[in-house]
C-alpha cells in the first residue's frame, strides 16, 4: 500500500494502459463484425443496385422481371464467395428501350459518384456499363431483336468475407 501512496502516477499509468488495451480490443472485435460481409449481404448489395436501375424504367413499361443468381469462388483463390446476378426485364411492345438506355447513360454520367461508358454508341443496341464510387459495376444490354424488347442487367458482387 505504501508503494501506491508514494507513486500514484505509476498506478495511474498502469490503469490507463489497462483501459486502453480494453478499448482497442473492443474496437477490433466490433469492427471485424461490422466489416464482415456474408453471401447474403453481397447478394443484397447487387440486387438493391439492380432494383434502383429498374426503378428508373416507367412502371407501365415493365412486363416481367426475373433474376438468375449464381455463386463462384473469389478470383485468384481468395477467400469468400462472389455473387453474379443477371436480371432479365421484358418491356412492353413499342417501348423505346434503346432510347431509354441512352438517356440513362446521360443521367448517370452527370451523377456524382458514377461513371457511364457506352459501347456501340451509334449502333442499334448500345451496351451501357455503369460504375459506382463503391466499384459496383452494372452492365445493361437492351435487345430489340426479339419482340417484346428485353433488357438484361448483369452485375457481380465484391467477395464476401465470411460464408
Amino acid at each position: 500500500m505504501r508503494v501506491l501512496r508514494k507513486h500514484p502516477t505509476v498506478v495511474l499509468a498502469v490503469a490507463c494502459v489497462v483501459l486502453l488495451v480494453g478499448i482497442v480490443a473492443t474496437g477490433l472485435a466490433l469492427s471485424s463484425s461490422v466489416n464482415s460481409l456474408t453471401v447474403d449481404d453481397v447478394t443484397t448489395q447487387v440486387t438493391d443496385g439492380m432494383d434502383d436501375l429498374q426503378a428508373q424504367l416507367p412502371p407501365d413499361s415493365i412486363v416481367s422481371a426475373a433474376d438468375t443468381i449464381r455463386t463462384e469462388p473469389c478470383p485468384g483463390g481468395g477467400e469468400g464467395t462472389l455473387v453474379a446476378v443477371e436480371r432479365s426485364i421484358v418491356t412492353a411492345e413499342g417501348f423505346d428501350l434503346t432510347g431509354w438506355v441512352r438517356e440513362l447513360s446521360a443521367t448517370y454520367a452527370a451523377k456524382e459518384g458514377w461513371s457511364a461508358t457506352m459501347k456501340s454508341e451509334q449502333g442499334p443496341a448500345p451496351i451501357l456499363t455503369l460504375a459506382s464510387r463503391s466499384l459496383m459495376l452494372f452492365t445493361l444490354r437492351p435487345s430489340a431483336a426479339g419482340q417484346p424488347p428485353k433488357l438484361t442487367i448483369e452485375a457481380t458482387s465484391r467477395c464476401s468475407t465470411v460464408d
